[in-house]
């Protein structure tokens, strides 16, 4: 493994660490007004399929979940993941969301 790589693997291990450590799900709140904005901008129609990638506290993919777009998020934090997963079931969007923790060199 070059040294680039351990540097990177590293860096990797940390800002996982990071999104891990707080509560961004409550931060997300005071960016959802936007979030919601730019999902207008988009005029996402139904049926549309959306690959929503470091989706956070899916703030876009709910709602376009709700409009009618089939959405696939991921995220390299396994608490946003359950966060997406709790807010999907509460405003009944199970069926039209998927969820998947992946490492960013899966892709």
């Amino acid at each position: 493994m070059s040294a680039t790589t351990a540097e990177l693997n590293e860096l990797k291990v940390r800002l996982k660490a990071t999104w891990m450590a707080g509560d961004y799900g409550h931060f997300a709140k005071y960016l959802e007004p936007s979030a919601l904005e730019f999902l207008s901008d988009l005029k996402v129609a139904p049926g549309t399929r959306i690959l929503d990638v470091a989706w956070g506290a899916s703030q876009i993919a709910i709602p376009a979940a709700r409009a009618g777009a089939k959405v696939t998020g991921i995220d390299i934090a396994a608490n946003l993941i359950e966060q997406a997963r709790a807010r999907a079931r509460t405003e009944k969007c199970t069926g039209s969301v998927r969820r998947r923790q992946r490492r960013s060199t899966s892709l």
